[in-house]
């Protein structure tokens, strides 16, 4: 378990830095309609973006296969959540 930490920890900040970058080159290709944007050319940052798009599938595809075991142990907790509502008679 020592060992997927860091890659657990890794894999999450690559994943936030590409979705900030997603996000700020989408920012860039709407509001910068035509030409230069902040000095890049629309084609490269538009190749930037679907290759930014890529990496995060990717990362997010891993991100899940590595934190498997959370989310299922989350969604019991979540389901047991709500039988034991259902059971105050309220």
């Amino acid at each position: 378990m020592m060992k997927k930490l860091p890659v657990r920890a890794v894999v999450s900040s690559i994943l936030i830095l590409a979705f900030l970058f997603l996000a700020a080159s989408g920012a860039m290709l709407y509001f910068g309609k035509t030409g230069l944007v902040l000095g890049f050319a629309r084609g490269a940052i538009r190749n930037a973006h679907a290759w930014a798009a890529v990496i995060l599938c990717v990362l997010a595809a891993l991100h899940m296969i590595l934190n498997f075991r959370l989310y299922l142990s989350e969604l019991k907790a979540l389901i047991g959540r709500g039988d034991n509502k259902r059971g105050t008679g309220d």
